[in-house]
């Protein structure tokens, strides 16, 4: 019993324990203080002390809360979904609806990133401009605006005109499309020309969330690696079945 004592006591008066308690004690005290100066503001002095004592209390029991919940949401480490990041390319093409998702695939291939293709509708377009103006450093073209949104050819022409029109000197290898954005019929069309140019390269950046509820951010994209082996692997299995 002693030595549990002593032990608890070394633990507490420890410099790592005791200085973040004293400074916790000291900045609860200084806010209990200013909230019972702002309550006499508000309420006057003819309130009991209990009632202000008890206001006070729980107004400094629910910045606590907040304030730990805040430290251990920011605090979490990143999910990991077992998936491989593409590598930083040069160029990118995005499909583009929300703006948080194409900024984060965006951010993901800088500093290598030099030019960056908008695909999007009218609805998307502001979206699109905004990603221009903040990302001055790029070469982002004039928004790409698809009119059928739900027409998958219509997509891929569009893509296959953007590899058919590369920088001079560059191969499709220095390019990723990437596939989050729009609609299905979007994703499957920029997919096919992917495949059609003969170009394996693809990504998509997934949704973060937390206890099965979106977050509204993203995750690092997920790299689609369509090698011509694993497409072959796909015919094979199609031809036996």
């Amino acid at each position: 019993m002693q030595n549990s004592f002593f032990q608890v006591a070394k633990r507490f008066f420890n410099p790592e324990t005791l200085i973040p308690f004293l400074i916790g004690a000291i900045f609860l005290s200084v806010l209990g203080n200013a909230i019972t100066d702002i309550l006499k503001a508000i309420i006057g002095d003819t309130t009991p002390d209990t009632v202000k004592i008890a206001i006070g209390s729980v107004l400094i029991f629910m910045f606590c809360v907040w304030f730990v919940t805040k430290s251990i949401t920011t605090n979490l480490p990143p999910i990991d979904l077992g998936k491989s990041s593409p590598g930083k390319h040069k160029g990118l093409i995005l499909l583009v609806s929300r703006e948080e998702p194409c900024r984060k695939a965006i951010e993901h291939h800088l500093p290598e990133l030099k030019y960056c293709w908008l695909i999007c509708s009218s609805q998307s377009l502001n979206v699109a401009k905004k990603l221009q103006q903040d990302f001055p450093k790029l070469i982002i073209p004039e928004p790409l605006v698809i009119k059928d949104v739900y027409d998958p050819v219509e997509f891929s022409q569009v893509v296959m005109n953007v590899y058919d029109c590369l920088p001079s000197r560059w191969t499709k290898d220095d390019i990723i499309a990437d596939f989050t954005g729009m609609t299905a019929q979007g994703s499957v069309g920029m997919t096919i020309a992917s495949l059609l140019m003969r170009q394996s390269r693809l990504q998509y950046t997934p949704a973060e969330s937390r206890d099965g509820k979106p977050t509204g951010n993203s995750l690092n994209p997920i790299e689609i690696a369509l090698t011509e082996k694993r497409l072959a692997r796909s015919k094979k299995l199609k031809e036996i079945h």
